[in-house]
Protein backbone atom coordinates (compact mmCIF):
# COMPACT_ATOMS: atom_id res chain seq x y z
CA UNK A 1 0.00 0.00 0.00
CA UNK A 2 1.48 3.43 -1.20
CA UNK A 3 2.66 5.90 1.61
CA UNK A 4 -0.27 9.03 0.24
CA UNK A 5 -3.23 6.25 0.07
CA UNK A 6 -2.31 4.95 3.82
CA UNK A 7 -2.10 8.53 5.27
CA UNK A 8 -5.71 9.59 3.37
CA UNK A 9 -7.17 6.09 5.09
CA UNK A 10 -5.40 6.81 8.69
CA UNK A 11 -6.87 10.40 8.86
CA UNK A 12 -10.57 9.09 7.57
CA UNK A 13 -10.52 6.49 10.34
CA UNK A 14 -9.61 9.43 12.72
CA UNK A 15 -12.40 11.40 11.79
CA UNK A 16 -14.83 8.68 12.62
CA UNK A 17 -13.03 7.84 15.86
CA UNK A 18 -12.99 10.93 17.34
CA UNK A 19 -16.39 11.76 16.11
CA UNK A 20 -17.78 8.46 17.75
CA UNK A 21 -15.83 9.82 20.78
CA UNK A 22 -17.32 12.88 21.13
CA UNK A 23 -20.96 10.89 21.17
CA UNK A 24 -19.37 8.67 23.48
CA UNK A 25 -18.52 11.14 26.40
CA UNK A 26 -21.50 13.43 25.81
CA UNK A 27 -24.35 10.74 25.83
CA UNK A 28 -22.13 8.00 27.60
CA UNK A 29 -22.90 4.78 25.50
CA UNK A 30 -20.05 1.78 25.70
CA UNK A 31 -20.96 0.76 22.11
CA UNK A 32 -20.30 3.95 20.94
CA UNK A 33 -16.57 4.31 22.63
CA UNK A 34 -16.05 0.51 21.91
CA UNK A 35 -16.59 1.46 17.92
CA UNK A 36 -14.46 4.74 18.08
CA UNK A 37 -11.26 3.14 19.66
CA UNK A 38 -11.76 -0.18 16.69
CA UNK A 39 -11.73 3.01 14.58
CA UNK A 40 -8.79 4.99 15.73
CA UNK A 41 -7.01 1.62 16.30
CA UNK A 42 -7.55 0.96 12.51
CA UNK A 43 -6.31 4.59 11.60
CA UNK A 44 -2.98 3.85 13.90
CA UNK A 45 -2.60 0.81 11.56
CA UNK A 46 -2.42 2.61 8.41
CA UNK A 47 -0.73 5.86 9.71
CA UNK A 48 1.99 2.92 11.01
CA UNK A 49 1.83 1.82 7.17
CA UNK A 50 2.08 5.71 6.18
CA UNK A 51 5.19 6.01 8.58
CA UNK A 52 6.75 2.33 7.93
CA UNK A 53 7.01 3.12 4.47
CA UNK A 54 8.51 6.29 4.60
CA UNK A 55 10.98 5.53 7.17
CA UNK A 56 12.12 1.97 6.04
CA UNK A 57 10.90 1.82 2.81
CA UNK A 58 13.78 3.97 1.11
CA UNK A 59 17.59 3.78 1.63
CA UNK A 60 17.29 7.68 2.67
CA UNK A 61 14.36 8.53 4.70
CA UNK A 62 14.12 12.21 5.86
CA UNK A 63 13.51 13.80 8.58
CA UNK A 64 11.33 16.83 7.17
CA UNK A 65 8.98 19.05 9.18
CA UNK A 66 5.77 17.31 8.32
CA UNK A 67 6.99 13.63 8.36
CA UNK A 68 8.60 14.57 11.90
CA UNK A 69 4.90 15.86 12.75
CA UNK A 70 3.03 12.83 11.88
CA UNK A 71 5.54 10.98 13.42
CA UNK A 72 4.76 12.41 16.81
CA UNK A 73 1.22 11.97 16.15
CA UNK A 74 1.51 8.49 15.70
CA UNK A 75 2.83 8.40 19.12
CA UNK A 76 0.58 10.14 20.68
CA UNK A 77 -2.47 7.89 19.47
CA UNK A 78 -0.31 5.25 20.18
CA UNK A 79 -0.25 6.08 23.69
CA UNK A 80 -3.70 6.89 24.34
CA UNK A 81 -4.34 3.68 22.59
CA UNK A 82 -1.80 1.75 25.02
CA UNK A 83 -3.68 3.33 28.15
CA UNK A 84 -7.17 1.77 26.83
CA UNK A 85 -5.22 -1.49 28.58
CA UNK A 86 -4.44 -0.01 32.23
CA UNK A 87 -6.18 1.10 34.67
CA UNK A 88 -5.89 4.95 34.60
CA UNK A 89 -6.94 5.26 30.46
CA UNK A 90 -6.05 8.58 28.86
CA UNK A 91 -7.87 7.51 25.69
CA UNK A 92 -10.26 10.39 26.69
CA UNK A 93 -7.55 12.47 25.10
CA UNK A 94 -8.18 11.68 21.73
CA UNK A 95 -11.09 14.22 21.84
CA UNK A 96 -8.19 16.64 21.00
CA UNK A 97 -5.51 14.66 19.91
CA UNK A 98 -7.43 12.45 16.79
CA UNK A 99 -8.36 15.97 14.99
CA UNK A 100 -5.01 17.10 15.58
CA UNK A 101 -3.74 14.06 14.04
CA UNK A 102 -6.03 14.63 11.24
CA UNK A 103 -4.48 17.65 10.43
CA UNK A 104 -1.33 16.91 10.52
CA UNK A 105 -1.82 13.83 8.44
CA UNK A 106 -3.08 16.02 5.58
CA UNK A 107 -0.59 18.31 6.11
CA UNK A 108 2.21 15.61 5.44
CA UNK A 109 0.26 14.10 2.23
CA UNK A 110 -0.41 17.68 0.89
CA UNK A 111 2.83 19.55 1.51
CA UNK A 112 5.77 19.15 -0.99
CA UNK A 113 8.97 18.23 0.55
CA UNK A 114 12.62 18.29 -0.06
CA UNK A 115 14.02 15.14 1.48
CA UNK A 116 16.87 16.11 3.74
CA UNK A 117 18.31 12.32 3.85
CA UNK A 118 19.46 11.05 7.42
CA UNK A 119 21.47 8.04 6.10
CA UNK A 120 24.15 9.36 8.25
CA UNK A 121 22.78 8.98 11.69
CA UNK A 122 24.57 7.71 14.41
CA UNK A 123 22.66 5.93 17.47
CA UNK A 124 23.17 8.71 19.07
CA UNK A 125 21.37 11.10 16.91
CA UNK A 126 18.58 8.36 16.86
CA UNK A 127 18.16 8.12 20.75
CA UNK A 128 17.87 11.81 20.38
CA UNK A 129 15.29 11.49 17.38
CA UNK A 130 13.52 8.73 19.59
CA UNK A 131 13.29 10.04 23.06
CA UNK A 132 12.27 13.86 21.57
CA UNK A 133 9.35 12.43 19.80
CA UNK A 134 8.47 10.13 22.53
CA UNK A 135 8.72 13.50 25.10
CA UNK A 136 6.59 15.26 22.77
CA UNK A 137 3.97 13.01 22.61
CA UNK A 138 4.17 12.41 26.29
CA UNK A 139 3.60 16.23 27.17
CA UNK A 140 1.13 16.68 24.62
CA UNK A 141 -1.16 14.25 26.21
CA UNK A 142 -0.51 15.82 29.24
CA UNK A 143 -1.23 19.27 28.07
CA UNK A 144 -4.70 17.88 26.74
CA UNK A 145 -5.48 16.73 30.42
CA UNK A 146 -4.46 19.99 31.86
CA UNK A 147 -7.29 21.33 29.20
CA UNK A 148 -9.38 18.96 30.74
CA UNK A 149 -8.63 20.09 34.08
CA UNK A 150 -9.04 23.59 33.00
CA UNK A 151 -12.19 23.37 31.75
CA UNK A 152 -13.90 21.08 34.59
CA UNK A 153 -12.17 23.81 37.38
CA UNK A 154 -13.50 26.41 35.36
CA UNK A 155 -17.32 24.80 35.37
CA UNK A 156 -17.15 24.00 38.69
CA UNK A 157 -16.32 27.16 40.42
CA UNK A 158 -19.24 28.35 38.49
CA UNK A 159 -21.53 25.44 39.53
CA UNK A 160 -21.95 24.82 35.74
CA UNK A 161 -22.04 20.91 35.52
CA UNK A 162 -23.29 20.01 31.47
CA UNK A 163 -23.33 16.31 30.69
CA UNK A 164 -20.00 16.96 28.99
CA UNK A 165 -18.30 18.04 31.86
CA UNK A 166 -20.24 15.01 34.04
CA UNK A 167 -18.92 12.39 32.19
CA UNK A 168 -15.25 13.55 32.03
CA UNK A 169 -12.53 11.99 35.51
CA UNK A 170 -12.87 13.64 38.31
CA UNK A 171 -10.68 16.22 38.38
CA UNK A 172 -8.61 14.94 41.12
CA UNK A 173 -8.06 11.98 39.16
CA UNK A 174 -7.25 14.50 35.81
CA UNK A 175 -4.46 15.86 38.44
CA UNK A 176 -3.02 12.45 39.29
CA UNK A 177 -2.69 11.56 35.75
CA UNK A 178 -1.41 14.87 34.60
CA UNK A 179 1.65 14.76 36.90
CA UNK A 180 2.45 10.91 35.89
CA UNK A 181 2.77 12.39 32.28
CA UNK A 182 4.86 14.91 33.43
CA UNK A 183 7.07 13.37 35.54
CA UNK A 184 7.30 10.73 32.73
CA UNK A 185 7.67 13.31 29.66
CA UNK A 186 10.36 14.96 31.64
CA UNK A 187 12.58 11.78 31.71
CA UNK A 188 12.28 11.10 28.26
CA UNK A 189 12.93 14.93 27.52
CA UNK A 190 16.07 14.95 29.93
CA UNK A 191 17.42 11.79 28.06
CA UNK A 192 16.63 13.77 24.94
CA UNK A 193 18.52 17.04 25.64
CA UNK A 194 21.39 14.57 27.30
CA UNK A 195 22.12 12.85 23.82
CA UNK A 196 21.66 15.71 22.12
CA UNK A 197 24.30 17.96 23.80
CA UNK A 198 26.50 14.47 23.80
CA UNK A 199 26.19 13.59 19.93
CA UNK A 200 25.23 16.47 17.73
CA UNK A 201 29.03 17.95 16.82
CA UNK A 202 27.98 21.76 16.78
CA UNK A 203 24.48 23.06 17.61
CA UNK A 204 25.93 26.68 16.71
CA UNK A 205 26.78 25.52 12.76
CA UNK A 206 23.98 23.06 12.45
CA UNK A 207 21.77 25.58 13.29
CA UNK A 208 19.91 23.63 16.41
CA UNK A 209 20.69 26.54 18.98
CA UNK A 210 17.35 27.88 19.26
CA UNK A 211 15.71 24.47 19.88
CA UNK A 212 18.48 23.75 22.07
CA UNK A 213 17.65 26.73 24.27
CA UNK A 214 13.58 26.19 23.80
CA UNK A 215 13.90 22.94 24.95
CA UNK A 216 15.90 23.29 28.40
CA UNK A 217 13.04 26.19 28.98
CA UNK A 218 10.63 23.75 28.53
CA UNK A 219 12.82 21.30 30.83
CA UNK A 220 12.60 23.92 33.13
CA UNK A 221 9.10 25.13 33.10
CA UNK A 222 8.16 21.26 33.83
CA UNK A 223 11.31 20.49 36.54
CA UNK A 224 9.92 23.44 38.84
CA UNK A 225 6.50 22.27 38.40
CA UNK A 226 6.99 19.04 39.69
CA UNK A 227 9.28 20.26 42.79
CA UNK A 228 6.60 22.69 43.33
CA UNK A 229 4.35 19.68 43.52
CA UNK A 230 6.42 18.14 45.98
CA UNK A 231 7.23 21.15 47.70
CA UNK A 232 4.74 23.05 48.25
CA UNK A 233 1.86 20.96 46.60
CA UNK A 234 0.97 23.21 43.70
CA UNK A 235 -2.43 22.04 41.59
CA UNK A 236 -4.97 23.68 39.83
CA UNK A 237 -4.59 26.63 37.98
CA UNK A 238 -1.05 27.02 38.44
CA UNK A 239 -0.16 23.67 37.08
CA UNK A 240 -2.52 24.39 34.16
CA UNK A 241 -0.83 27.34 33.63
CA UNK A 242 2.89 25.77 33.52
CA UNK A 243 2.25 22.77 32.07
CA UNK A 244 0.44 24.75 28.84
CA UNK A 245 3.74 26.95 28.98
CA UNK A 246 6.19 24.04 28.68
CA UNK A 247 4.01 22.55 25.99
CA UNK A 248 3.96 25.63 24.01
CA UNK A 249 7.77 26.21 24.43
CA UNK A 250 8.33 22.51 23.26
CA UNK A 251 5.93 23.15 20.11
CA UNK A 252 7.95 26.33 19.40
CA UNK A 253 11.40 24.08 20.09
CA UNK A 254 10.09 21.43 17.71
CA UNK A 255 8.47 22.65 15.09
CA UNK A 256 8.80 26.52 15.64
CA UNK A 257 12.37 26.74 14.89
CA UNK A 258 12.24 23.81 12.13
CA UNK A 259 9.69 25.81 10.61
CA UNK A 260 12.06 28.79 10.36
CA UNK A 261 14.51 27.16 9.28
CA UNK A 262 12.96 24.76 6.80
CA UNK A 263 10.02 26.92 5.14
CA UNK A 264 11.41 29.73 5.49
CA UNK A 265 15.26 29.73 5.35
CA UNK A 266 15.12 26.59 2.92
CA UNK A 267 17.82 24.95 4.94
CA UNK A 268 18.38 22.03 7.12
CA UNK A 269 19.61 21.47 10.85
CA UNK A 270 22.71 19.58 8.62
CA UNK A 271 23.76 22.51 6.54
Amino acid sequence: MTHDLSLILAAIFYVVAAVLLYKSIRTPRLAWRRTSFTFALVGVLFHTIAQANHWFGSAAPDVNLAHLGSLCALVIILLLIGSAFTRNTLYDAGLVALPIAVGVVMLEWVLPQDAIPMTELSTGIAVHLISSVLAFGVLSIAGVYALFAAIIDHFLRHHQLNSLVKTLPALEILESLLFKLITTGLLLLSISLLSGLLFINDIFAQHLVHKTVLSIMAWLVFGLLLWGRWRYGWRGSLAVRMTLAGIVLLLLAYFGSKLVLEVFLGRSWRS
